[in-house]
């Protein structure tokens, strides 16, 4: 299944980067664990538990990953091959359909550095698929996303 709209309703708190795929302004990234808020489109209107997700982000501009130290002083680093190496798991999520911006914050460990980072970027256009999920109220019942 996919969505390409209201994306905003995703959530990679507690994500992991899996796999990233970058060709141009064009970005592919897998991610272990998302939620999305609803499943409208089948009805369902509590919050979903997604099994392995991609997150397809086409288009992308003004992107920046900005590393924070000291409380608010940071600095600009490049974007890393194989991101999930050093980020530990994505905290936030904020994404605004209307502008098409994404943000994702969290804990980044890079040359034995703990840093708080925040990626920012303007997309063109986004798009998320994934294999399986399952409702909120299946995970209270012990099910998971694979079974």
């Amino acid at each position: 299944m996919k969505i390409t709209k209201d994306i905003s309703r995703l959530v990679l708190h507690d994500s992991h980067f899996e796999n990233e795929v970058r060709e141009n302004n064009n970005l592919v990234v897998t991610f272990d664990w998302a939620k999305l808020e609803n499943l409208t489109e089948l009805g369902i209107n509590e919050l979903v538990i997604l099994g392995k997700t991609t997150l397809k982000i086409s288009g992308i501009e003004n992107e920046q990953l900005k590393a924070y130290y000291e409380g608010k002083n940071y600095k600009l680093i490049d974007f890393p091959d194989n991101i999930g190496k050093y980020w530990n798991e994505v905290q936030n999520t904020e994404i605004n359909d209307k502008y098409r911006t994404l943000q994702l914050d969290g804990i980044f460990t890079k040359d034995g550095e703990n840093y708080w980072v925040e990626w920012s970027l303007n997309y063109e256009s986004c798009e998320v698929e994934w294999n399986s999920y399952i409702t909120l109220t299946e995970w209270y019942n012990g099910k998971l996303p694979s079974d």
